[in-house]
């Protein structure tokens, strides 16, 4: 992963975010672009004459680029790449075009907002890019600092769809020296189980270990496998928007505490 892509709204949630990515830069020896989105506030763009449209993206343009360099300033320079101050009305498109324009490996982004409710504290724009961005997004929490990656949880029910996001991952866990546990949550068995390991008939995947947790829900058993096992990354794969949909527009979102302890690493089918 040698070319990572930050989108930045310059809150304060970004820049804890940033300081996270740069850091994750180093430690894959890869470089961070830094963007930021901008539009003009003008309610009937068609009675302002063009020339003056063409003065205020001018000098909307500078103001960002400036804003940028100040952004980016106190973070080590060989980790930051270029600065790119896009004009555009939709701050997720915006990104996911030049995701895929120009090859990014992985975008990070900062997520905000009430820590039990993932509606809320992962914006519009985070929910959208992780839905169609081109390549794997990770959120990274409010208040998040980064650590030695030495752990990864990867949420998995066997799926063998999920190969492109399991070698991916075994990449990325390969470059920082980070241990992948599979872990599989059933909502059948008796709740607070857990068993080291099991036989996945079909699964094409090796794992250095792997757990099956019992518990009364997903969000749950999740969250109790993320803090037992002193994860730093939690990897889900959503194969499409239907399934993704699912999963975050029911009660299961509200339960998804565990979203605010760990960055959340999202491969799209």
């Amino acid at each position: 992963m040698k070319k990572i892509l930050f989108p930045t709204d310059f809150s304060e949630t970004a820049s804890n975010a940033f300081r996270y990515a740069v850091r994750l830069a180093e430690a894959l020896e890869a470089r961070v672009d830094v963007m930021n989105v901008y539009h003009l506030p003008l309610n009937d763009a068609s009675r302002v004459p063009a020339d003056y449209i063409e003065r205020m993206l001018s000098e909307k343009k500078q103001s960002v680029e400036a804003h940028l360099r100040e952004f980016t300033s106190e973070c080590s320079p060989r980790a930051i790449g270029e600065l790119k101050a896009e004009y555009g009305i939709f701050v997720y498109q915006e990104v996911i075009d030049k995701a895929e324009d120009e090859g990014y490996n992985l975008i990070v982004m900062g997520t905000k907002g009430e820590r039990n409710a993932i509606e809320k504290m992962m914006g519009s724009v985070t929910t959208h890019t992780m839905m169609h961005a081109p390549c794997p997004v990770l959120a990274i929490p409010e208040g998040a600092d980064f650590q030695p990656i030495s752990h990864i949880a990867y949420a998995t029910d066997f799926e063998p769809s999920d190969e492109h996001a399991v070698e991916q991952l075994m990449e990325f866990a390969g470059k920082l020296g980070s241990a992948i546990h599979f872990v599989h949550i059933d909502t059948k068995a008796v709740a607070g189980s857990m068993e080291d390991y099991v036989m996945v008939e079909n699964y094409p995947f090796p794992f250095t270990d792997f757990s099956v947790v019992g518990s009364r829900s997903v969000a749950e058993g999740l969250d109790e496998f993320v803090t037992e096992n002193q994860i730093d990354i939690l990897a889900l794969f959503i194969p499409n928007r239907r399934l993704w949909e699912r999963l975050f527009h029911t009660s299961f979102t509200k339960q998804m505490a565990f979203h605010a302890k760990v960055p959340l690493l999202v491969f799209r089918g």
